[in-house]
C-alpha cells in the first residue's frame, strides 16, 4: 500500500493520507499450456497451493473447480488464472487487497499479507 501525504505548508491545505490500492498481481513464473484459454465465464479445474512469503503452505486443493470472473473466488485467483491455457502453470505474487486483505482468512492467513499462488490449470470447459 502506498500512502501519500499532502504538503501541509500550502495555504488552506490540511495534511491527509491517501491510500492507493491498485497494485496488480505479479506473475513470478509461468509454463504455458497448449489447451483452451481460461476466459471469463469458463469453468476451470485447477490444482493450487497457497503459501506465505516464507514458504509455509496455508491452503491446498486438487482439481478444484470455479467459473472465471463469476466472483466465486478471491480477485487474485481470478486474475491468476485468467488468460492461462489448459496444461499451464503459474506462480503468482498476490497482494493483500486481491485476497482476504485486512481480515485475513481463519488461522491460516494473517491480515495484510502477500500470498504466493502456485496454480496448475488442468482443464477449461
Amino acid at each position: 500500500m502506498l500512502a501519500v501525504a499532502a504538503m501541509p505548508w500550502l495555504a488552506g491545505c490540511h495534511e491527509r493520507q491517501v491510500t492507493v490500492e491498485e497494485t496488480p498481481i505479479r506473475i513470478i513464473s509461468e509454463q504455458v499450456g497448449r489447451g483452451r484459454i481460461a476466459d471469463d465465464g469458463r469453468t476451470v479445474y485447477i490444482d493450487y497451493e497457497v503459501t506465505l512469503p516464507g514458504g509455509e503452505t496455508v491452503l491446498k486443493h486438487k482439481d478444484w473447480r470455479f467459473v472465471v470472473g463469476a466472483g466465486s473466488v478471491v480477485e487474485g485467483m481470478d486474475e491468476a488464472v485468467r488468460g492461462m491455457r489448459a496444461g499451464g502453470e503459474r506462480t503468482v505474487d498476490c497482494p493483500p487487497h486481491k485476497h482476504w486483505g485486512r481480515i485475513g482468512h481463519g488461522d491460516e492467513i494473517p491480515p495484510n499479507t502477500n500470498l504466493i499462488f502456485h496454480v496448475k490449470l488442468n482443464r477449461v470447459e
